[in-house]
């Protein structure tokens, strides 16, 4: 069982197999588990992993992505409603935490939860009992909850707009997912993981990624990381299969000038950056629910992205008005 879930967390990085280790160490107690991670890195995956090594892994594995509930809705998600609590609720439903009884219940970007949602998931963790919506009646639970955002909840706090107390009932103990640009030779593993998988799926002949293509690999900087190199991969086995991929084989993001700019790294980092979620904001003119959903991010993810680029190009460049708001590159013309 320990190796199963384990393999499922592809790679061989140090930081990586840190991370697997810590997840064995903690998987089996009850402490109630953090996980940190950029969009897109495998949160999930670690907390599926954390469950099916738990003694709970007989049980349910409940996820629920909390970003953009307004707060009867989530409470009503969460805890369920009675027949009747609002329009249109004709019948009684159960909500996450009582199908996930007994099991693990992760609750995804908690960050965003509004100042009230938080009040009610923090009496939730104390109380260890809730009530439908519509109903008087507390319910027991035995759930383990596990948390995941991907902005630091610490600063959330400093800046009045995360509750300390909740932050100390969601972090008994602490995991960071490392991003994809810190895993090294990770990306050619993880890369080769998905053509295979989805070539067989497909049942076409596998991809052949040539020493080019391997080093564009391994030199993005990945900001949708994980899943952006699944996307990826899962393209190349439809447009390449069975020869070896070439460079104009991949997507437009990878379409950059050999030599590093002036600015440095750092400078040509940002421009990848810009470049995807300029990309994105065009293909959907500018309607930034529909670039967040294809670039597997929150909205309110989205626009704190676009907030610190803007920053990030001080002097250099500007995010144009809405609705079609795009970035220009530093240096740009």
């Amino acid at each position: 069982m320990t190796a199963g879930a384990l393999e499922r967390l592809v790679g061989r990085c140090p930081a990586v197999d840190a991370l697997k280790r810590r997840i064995a160490q903690v998987a089996p107690s009850e402490l109630r588990i953090h996980v940190f991670g950029e969009t897109g890195t495998g949160k999930e995956q670690v907390a599926r992993a954390l469950h099916e090594l738990s003694p709970r892994r007989g049980r349910r594995f409940v996820a629920v992505n909390v970003a953009g509930f307004s707060d009867d809705l989530l409470t009503a998600e969460l805890f369920g409603h009675a027949r009747g609590a609002f329009t249109g609720a004709v019948a009684a439903r159960e909500g996450y935490v009582a199908q996930a009884e007994g099991g693990t219940l992760f609750v995804d970007e908690v960050a965003d939860m509004s100042p009230v949602a938080q009040v009610r998931l923090l009496r939730f963790l104390q109380e260890k009992e809730y009530q439908r919506l519509g109903e008087t009646t507390a319910r027991k639970a035995d759930v383990r909850v596990i948390s995941a955002t991907n902005v630091d909840l610490g600063l959330c706090v400093r800046e009045g707009r995360f509750r300390q107390d909740l932050l100390f009932r969601l972090k008994d103990y602490h995991l960071v997912v490392p991003p994809l640009r810190e895993r090294g030779h990770d990306v050619l593993v993880l890369a080769r993981h998905f053509l295979g998988q989805f070539a067989r799926a497909r049942g076409v002949p596998l991809p052949v990624l040539g020493p080019e293509v391997q080093r564009l690999l391994e030199c993005f900087p990945w900001p949708g990381n994980v899943r952006q190199l699944e996307s990826e991969m899962r393209r190349l086995v439809v447009i390449a299969p069975g020869r070896e991929v070439k460079p104009e084989d991949l997507s437009d993001e990878f379409q950059v000038p050999a030599a590093v700019p002036v600015g440095g790294l750092r400078a040509e980092l940002l421009r990848h950056e810009i470049r995807i979620l300029q990309l994105a904001l065009e293909r959907h003119g500018g309607v930034r629910s529909r670039a967040a959903a294809e670039l597997g991010i929150t909205r309110q993810a989205l626009c704190a992205k676009l907030r610190r680029l803007e920053g990030g190009l001080g002097a250099r460049g500007a995010i144009l008005p809405a609705p079609r708001r795009h970035l220009r590159a530093p240096g740009a013309a």
